[in-house]
């Protein structure tokens, strides 16, 4: 890091409290961008509090009760539930508040507290949890209890605070778990982590594991992938096997000019065989990267064969030394050899070869896990994509939150609607998975220096429809 960005950073120090994903890096020689041009534009009514029991509203309330929001149903219609008005345009600009409050009532309950940083989660055929502690720790959870000796325990890299400020702290560490998708056969799992090379420098690895008929401890099967590119922040971490059989990996970008690089793969979407070979139908058949020109994306999902639905973080202000300039998380629809932008464009920016997202907040929603809800439990919410928000805690009631988002049918560039449930309700929700009964799990990351940490630690909760 040079001496000017040291300098840059230090200045930026309080402009840092309102980061659209709690961190970021400094980096004065950044490509330039144009400014921003809006194409379409939403704007909506700031949210009211929700309606609900004390308990539902307050994160630190001692819980293992089940809450219900008190909001009414909509009514269905053929492509869904008519929520907020929205144009059809190619990308919306969302002012104001991140969207209307939810209308779905909803079971909430939590199933697992006392965690330390969780971040990836695995749902086994058997209803125990693979749940990853950033410190280094794969937690197997059983029956509601985490079985106090972990899987696996790894001597991450989590680099200490710039500053001492714990805000500046690493985002790094034990990140995504993910089942093979032939687990009930062959017991494989992946993680995805950061260590120090032998040289001392932060890189991220991609590991296959074996894990034990009782689930207890796990084998290293083999490497898949090593010395990914790494930083303090944007890690990425986020794995999923597509409809194509093949495994990606989100890697984010430090440097926010490595995003635009072919020769690295910060700031990919990464695609590779099971194994960790290159498939001969990528994009470039010698490269791993499938997509580019990503800042830090931690969830998406596949709309259909062809289209992936993705969350991003936009600009923090500082690494394009421009404090002012925060917000713009954004959903995107990904196809292979696309480049999102970063960090040419943000919010609705259109530049030839670039895609530009279908949906983008002005003020910070920073998002986090993502998934495509199929399931039926709650009817209202099938065939829409789900993500969840982090945030910081002066900034109520943009993220920490749960966010739909509805498309229209056939048609990931058309957004329908979009509204949150549970906004700071729990704080801030990290990862989203369903379960065999359709019930969502959804993670909590209170305890990373970056959230109000509640004495219960972090949470995993389980959603359902109102009983």
């Amino acid at each position: 890091m040079t001496v000017p960005r040291l300098l840059l950073l230090a200045l930026a120090v309080v402009a840092l409290l309102a980061l659209a994903c709690g961190g970021g890096s400094a980096e004065p020689n950044a490509e330039p961008a144009p400014s921003p041009v809006s194409r379409s534009e939403v704007r909506e009514t700031p949210e009211t509090a929700p309606t609900g029991s004390a308990a539902a509203a307050d994160p630190a309330t001692p819980a293992r009760q089940p809450e219900t929001a008190a909001v009414s149903e909509p009514t269905p219609t053929a492509t869904g539930p008519t929520l907020a008005a929205s144009e059809t345009a190619s990308c919306q600009l969302v002012r104001d508040a991140p969207g209307p409050p939810g209308e779905v009532e909803l079971h909430v309950e939590v199933v697992v507290d006392g965690l330390e940083i969780p971040w990836g989660l695995a749902i086994l055929p058997s209803g125990d949890l693979l749940v990853t502690e950033r410190p280094g720790r794969l937690r197997l959870v059983r029956d509601g209890e985490v079985v106090p000796q972990p899987v696996l325990e790894f001597g991450v890299s989590m680099p200490p605070p710039l500053y001492g400020l714990d805000l500046l702290g690493s985002e790094g560490g034990l990140l995504g778990v993910l089942l093979h998708p032939e687990f009930a056969a062959n017991r494989l799992f992946y993680l995805f982590y950061n260590i120090d090379n032998e040289d001392g420098v932060q890189t991220g690895r991609i590991e296959r594991y074996t894990l034990s008929g009782d689930g207890r401890s796990a084998a290293l099967d083999r490497v898949i992938l090593d010395n990914l590119p790494a930083g303090l922040h944007h890690q990425g971490g986020r794995m999923r096997v597509g409809p194509d059989g093949m495994l990606y990996v989100g890697v984010g970008a430090y440097e926010p000019h490595d995003a635009q690089d072919p020769d690295t793969l910060a700031g990919k979407l990464l695609r590779m065989d099971l194994e960790g070979g290159i498939p001969g139908d990528n994009p470039d058949p010698d490269s791993y990267i499938f997509a580019s020109g990503i800042r830090n994306t931690q969830g998406y999902d596949w709309f259909d064969d062809r289209h992936i639905v993705m969350v991003e973080h936009g600009p923090s202000g500082i690494e394009l030394g421009r404090q002012d300039l925060r917000g713009y998380d954004e959903v995107s629809v990904v196809t292979a050899g696309d480049n999102l932008g970063w960090p040419r464009i943000w919010g609705c920016d259109e530049q030839e070869g670039l895609v530009s997202p279908v949906l983008t907040w002005e003020n910070p929603v920073p998002p986090t896990g993502g998934m495509f809800y199929r399931g039926g439990l709650i009817p209202e919410w099938t065939g829409s994509f789900l993500f969840t928000t982090v945030g910081l805690s002066d900034r109520p009631g943009y993220g920490r939150h749960l966010h739909r988002v509805v498309f229209g049918e056939n048609d990931p560039y058309t957004v329908l609607a979009h509204e949150v449930y549970l906004q700071d309700a729990y704080g801030r929700l990290r990862t989203i998975v369903s379960d065999a009964e359709e019930r969502l799990y959804v993670m909590t990351s209170n305890c990373d220096n970056r959230g109000e940490c509640p004495p219960e630690g972090d949470l995993i909760l389980r959603i359902g429809p109102a009983r």
